[in-house]
């Protein structure tokens, strides 16, 4: 084999071993990103658990659940573009004007990025609004914020279905 040959292979080879070693990365990497992925999954958890309990809220009208649920600044912006903010948003559910009868979620996706976090997924939805019901299919996006250690609620945004069109009933 020619002198060449021998010095191409050897370097061939240590360029191969010296990236094999900059891929590995560090000792101990693997370890954290793998705590760094639990802790997401964690908090993925931990945020539609949240979800789940201020739906339950609504269901039941709870408003001082539904209060701590939501972040003091909390919008709550609904598929026809009316935006309600905290305090007439609960105003409306304490009164009865806005009484949920169903909020079916579906194939709910949450990003989370530390302190914040967005679920997106599917709602049904039915409510009594002041006498006449409501009965629609959305895509909603929330997104929660991390306050003193708890996940709250800081927007709910809702696009209604191109597939779907609200139907709205007088209750009798």
């Amino acid at each position: 084999m020619s002198r060449n040959r021998v010095l191409v292979s050897l370097f061939s080879c240590a360029l191969v071993f010296a990236l094999g070693f900059s891929f590995a990365g560090k000792p101990g990497n693997a370890a954290a990103a793998a705590r760094a992925s639990d802790a997401k999954a964690k908090d993925d958890q931990e945020v539609l658990k949240m979800n789940a309990e201020c739906n339950d809220a609504e269901l039941r009208a709870d408003l001082a659940a539904m209060g701590a649920c939501e972040t003091d600044d909390f919008t709550h912006t609904h598929a026809s573009g009316q935006v309600e903010y905290k305090t007439e948003y609960l105003q409306g559910i304490g009164s009865g004007a806005h009484k949920f009868l169903t909020l079916d979620l579906s194939d709910l996706h949450v990003r989370s990025y530390g302190s914040a976090a967005i679920v997106e997924g599917h709602i049904h939805l039915r409510a009594n609004n002041s006498g006449r019901i409501a009965d629609v299919n959305n895509q909603l996006m929330t997104v929660w914020v991390k306050q003193q250690g708890k996940w709250r609620e800081a927007a709910w945004f809702a696009v209604g279905l191109p597939a779907s069109r609200p139907t709205t009933t007088e209750n009798r």
